[in-house]
């Protein structure tokens, strides 16, 4: 495993150090966006349900590639990255890809009422109000997004916010299989 920086410490990263120098080289594009392999084996479950009370699981997005970003109400950096994953999705579109918000312990009626203050139209927000996922994705801070291939495994992740929808993080999570 290759030295983890002090940001990556503070931000949580520690889960996400890269494998190998190896993968570091063979990615260059994925890490100037801030998109990591994970050095480690995650076995991705979902199991919570959403806003309308639907349950979502990962089989339920089979041959998709998955956006997984957790996040909270309080937490400055997964507020100003929510509109990004929406306008995301939107651009993405439902063939070939799903987006999901998965908010980590705020109450519903505070997530609606944030979700009612921003752009928040085209990805799928579920409820994790007993933080059952952090344990389960290795979550040690927020915001964290996991980025699934089509198969339903992790290939990517990336710790703290980001800006989705730019030009060159579409395209990176094109080039996901």
């Amino acid at each position: 495993m290759t030295d983890l920086s002090r940001r990556h410490l503070l931000a949580g990263g520690a889960a996400l150090a890269l494998a190998s120098s190896a993968a570091v080289a063979a990615n260059t594009d994925y890490r100037q966006l801030g998109l990591l392999e994970p050095a480690f084996e995650i076995d991705p479950k979902l199991d919570i349900a959403d806003l309308a009370g639907t349950t979502h699981r990962i089989g339920d997005y089979a041959g998709k590639v998955l956006i997984v970003s957790f996040w909270a109400t309080w937490c400055p950096p997964c507020r100003k990255e929510m509109p990004s994953l929406a306008r995301l999705a939107r651009v993405l579109g439902p063939d070939g890809y799903a987006v999901l918000a998965v908010n980590v312990g705020d109450q519903e009626d505070k997530v609606r009422g944030f979700l009612d203050e921003i752009d928040s139209d085209g990805f799928t927000v579920l409820l994790d109000s007993n933080k059952s996922m952090p344990s389960t994705w290795y979550l040690r801070g927020l915001p964290v997004t996991y980025i699934l291939n089509r198969d339903g495994a992790v290939a990517l992740a990336a710790v703290g916010d980001r800006v989705w929808d730019s030009d060159e993080m579409v395209a990176a999570i094109r080039t996901v299989g």
